[in-house]
């Protein structure tokens, strides 16, 4: 283990040591010359992230439902997602994504007491979490398992909060198709 500690510490300074060279080209700052693209694509993600939140496809009555067989009940595939997936955070909530063979997707939601106390809060917040999820449902990618548990700070959120946290994380963790990564993919085909 000594040796495995020096190799890394040896790998730590020689990154440290390019990213130094590196900025030396790039500017004091580090990203001048960078700043414009940043600002561009973020403004492209930003829109595509308001398609997304303020779009819901229309379809016969009850189309847009949130199905059961969507829903994670086994605790023996939320623990394979928990113990597998990969995380990621956000302050007011957390994601674990599982990639795995086969269509559809599923998703589990907890909050816990040390969110509220209160059963009707708690409640509340899933159904703020259900509710998220549901509009969101027609953009993912299939073959996903999602457990989603919500962070102390929920509860003293409100619904828009929780549901651009939800929006942040999915884009993050590339469950959902925005419009331009559609269209990126189709020009790397031609």
């Amino acid at each position: 283990m000594v040796n495995g500690k020096i190799v890394a510490r040896e790998n730590l300074q020689t990154e440290q040591t390019q990213a130094q060279k590196d900025s030396r080209f790039l500017g004091e700052n580090g990203d001048e010359g960078w700043s414009q693209c940043d600002q561009a694509a973020q403004a492209e993600r930003a829109m595509a992230l308001d398609c997304l939140a303020n779009f819901v496809p229309a379809g016969p009555k009850g189309a847009n439902r949130f199905p059961k067989f969507e829903r994670l009940h086994r605790q023996k595939d939320i623990e394979a997602c928990l113990r597998e997936g990969k995380r990621y955070r956000h302050r007011l909530l957390t994601l674990y994504v599982r990639w795995r063979e086969g269509g559809g997707r599923r998703v589990a939601f907890s909050v816990g007491r040390k969110v509220a106390k209160k059963a009707t809060q708690r409640n509340k917040i899933k159904r703020w979490l259900r509710e998220a999820y549901r509009t969101k449902r027609w953009a993912m990618k299939e073959g996903v398992d999602l457990f989603i548990i919500a962070q102390p700070e929920c509860a003293a959120a409100n619904f828009q909060s929780v549901d651009a946290a939800l929006t942040e994380l999915l884009v993050k963790a590339k469950v959902v198709q925005l419009p331009s990564d559609d269209e990126q993919s189709f020009e790397a085909k031609k």
